[in-house]
């Protein structure tokens, strides 16, 4: 479809698609060299049978219980990872499970930003940024650098341009590596938690940047978080990885007001103290 970004039709994802535990770093050698995971390793389904549509310029944030595959679902729409059976389009173009590489996605304009930011650690910020840029030769070295600049600004963090990622706090680190991806120009942007272990001044600066991304840019968004007010502060649709599927979209409030089990899990605490909404 024209308008759509991303759609997942019935996508399954088993654990042995993952090395070490199911949110480690995927097994990339054993994707490009075709090798068969151990049959003495465990095998159990994550995500069996997931659905989702996500149009142009929306963004939507996906929540649910530790350790049952939300970060492996961004791994699986970022190549990191082969799905088992099921279909993926990209901007309505579906890539074949023995295509679905990181590279190949990447070259649908899909950015991916890691919980934990992965900056290099012996470069600057501003290179930092510019690697991928460089590393794709997207362009002359001051078409790159224009790039950047704008990046930091977006971002805000070009006063912090020379100083190094050990330097930064975990807030501005990961600002840096939103820059990073939203430099690479991306047409839909994957996020992992980008609100972790930021307190309430970091969280409260971050979010109106990334709702900049797609008020100013269009930028098509997914975003998973532990941090369901983000749901509401950026006034998008939420929904949940459940029994290994993903539920409907709905608003933060009609979850917050809901009588399923989701929302008295998920929803307890602000349900109890409605004050902290």
């Amino acid at each position: 479809m024209l308008d759509e970004a991303l759609r997942l039709e019935d996508v399954y994802l088993s654990t042995n698609e993952l090395s070490g535990t199911p949110f480690s770093v995927p097994r990339a050698v054993n994707y490009f060299e075709n090798i068969k995971a151990s049959k003495n390793n465990e095998d159990r389904p994550l995500i069996a049978g997931a659905n989702l549509t996500l149009k142009l310029g929306e963004t939507i944030c996906i929540g649910g219980p530790s350790g049952k595959g939300k970060s492996a679902i961004l791994r699986m729409i970022a190549g990191l990872a082969r799905p088992l059976r099921g279909h993926i389009y990209y901007f309505g173009e579906y890539i074949p499970a023995e295509r679905l590489t990181a590279l190949e996605v990447a070259k649908r304009q899909v950015g991916y930003v890691l919980q934990n930011a992965a900056l290099i650690s012996n470069l600057r910020v501003i290179d930092n940024i510019a690697l991928p840029l460089r590393y794709h030769k997207m362009g002359t070295e001051d078409e790159i650098l224009k790039k950047v600049n704008m990046a930091m600004d977006l971002m805000r963090v070009r006063n912090f341009a020379n100083m190094f990622p050990h330097q930064l706090s975990v807030g501005m680190q990961k600002r840096v590596a939103i820059a990073r991806s939203w430099a690479m120009d991306p047409k839909l942007l994957l996020m992992d938690e980008p609100t972790a272990g930021l307190d309430n001044y970091n969280r409260r600066n971050l979010l109106p940047l990334i709702d900049n991304m797609r008020t100013m840019f269009k930028t098509s968004i997914i975003i998973v978080t532990h941090d369901l007010m983000m749901a509401k502060e950026l006034d998008c649709s939420l929904l949940f990885l459940d029994d290994k599927k993903l539920t409907e979209p709905h608003s933060f409030d009609y979850w917050l007001h809901s009588d399923n089990e989701i929302s008295k899990d998920q929803f307890r605490d602000l349900q109890n103290n409605p004050q902290d909404i």
